[in-house]
């Protein structure tokens, strides 16, 4: 077994998905779309799974250099500063509720739009399956029924209208835009939509939601098969296994471990890859051992030698989960601490990346 100790980590989650190359059977098909997941394509003998809730940072930097007319052919131009999602992108607007300006930088929570978002963050979160089908069809260019092209304000007025209230509170920003060929670009996302899950080289919409309250939105990324290994997130489990993030209203696995007395020194399994808590999707990769005497608290993390550590993040606390920057809680690990002079109870969270 490898060991490592610490005592304070500060760096960010990733939230991990699986893809796998075997040879076809003899049944190979073109493309398995099917309501789950997981999508599979055969190519050249190969099956390759994509999923949908792709390695993704849990926090970024980002900083809008464009909007509206300004920005090229979208609503925003957009430059992520750090982590795996660093570069520019081409950003559209979610939420009309807030403000967002060019100019402004912020720290953002990443959410793939299929996986469950936070309470109350859009009017119409059902219908980011719509705004994905729409997302790659490159409809910007493309010919609307009256003959003239449909224009980036078009696509983002056609947004709003899926995702948000249909008041148009920002549409000075749009340029060149038309309603009639917005509502055109709705009912195509309506007719041809629902339930569409993007596959292998296809866009899927990240959610970027601002931690100081700013307006959210999204950028695109693109599904592909990495090659065979990788590295996944892990937490370590309460022995009970109570106190999964998703039974406390996040929309991210994992367990807060407690309440532990002091005096505490015990050892709890780690699981790579279980997805929604449940340790029969993931696999055990080691254990960590939680020390706390006299205000003090010591976590070593003991993972299987098959196995190296990228990242390790601990939060320890007396309350069950750590507040953010916005005063909120929170299960993002770039904000896990451990807290000095503990008294009385507290909770542990225990996050590694472990890679083969």
């Amino acid at each position: 077994m490898k060991k490592l100790t610490l005592t304070l980590f500060a760096a960010m989650v990733a939230v991990f998905y699986s893809c796998e190359v075997e040879p076809a059977g003899t049944d190979n098909l073109d493309s398995i779309d099917g309501k789950g997941k997981l999508k599979e394509k055969v190519v050249e003998e190969e099956i390759c799974e994509i999923s949908l809730f792709p390695d993704l940072p849990a926090v970024v930097n980002a900083c809008t250099t464009a909007k509206g007319v300004d920005a090229n052919d979208a609503y925003f131009d957009l430059t992520i500063s750090d982590t795996s999602l660093a570069g520019d992108y081409s950003a559209w607007c979610v939420d009309q509720d807030a403000s967002l300006e060019a100019g402004e930088c912020f720290e953002a929570e990443i959410y793939s739009s299929y996986e469950e978002l936070p309470i109350g963050a859009f009017e119409k979160p059902e219908n980011f399956d719509l705004v994905n089908w729409l997302f790659n069809q490159n409809i910007i260019g493309q010919a609307s029924s009256g003959g003239d092209p449909y224009t980036f304000g078009d696509f983002q007025r056609a947004i709003w209208y899926l995702i948000d209230d249909s008041n148009c509170v920002q549409c000075l920003y749009l340029g060149d835009w038309d309603d009639d060929r917005a509502l055109e670009l709705v009912d195509l996302a309506l007719a041809n939509g629902e339930g569409y899950e993007p596959g292998e080289g296809d866009k899927l919409a990240v959610i970027l939601i601002p931690t100081n309250g700013r307006q959210s939105l999204f950028i695109p990324y693109t599904l592909e098969c990495p090659s065979s290994g990788g590295c996944e997130t892990a937490y370590a489990r309460g022995n009970d296994g109570n106190n999964c993030f998703m039974d406390n209203g996040f929309s991210k696995w994992g367990w807060s471990i407690g309440p532990l007395s002091e005096g505490t020194d015990e050892s709890y399994e780690i699981y790579a890859a279980a997805g929604q808590c449940d340790i029969n999707k993931g696999e055990l990769v080691g254990t960590v051992e939680v020390e706390y005497a006299d205000g003090s608290v010591t976590v070593t993390y003991n993972i299987d030698s098959s196995y190296t550590v990228s990242e390790t993040h601990t939060y320890a606390g007396n309350d069950m989960f750590p507040l953010g920057k916005n005063g909120k809680p929170t299960v993002a690990p770039g904000q896990f601490t451990i807290e000095e002079g503990l008294s009385g109870d507290i909770y542990v969270i225990a996050h590694a990346v472990v890679c083969d």
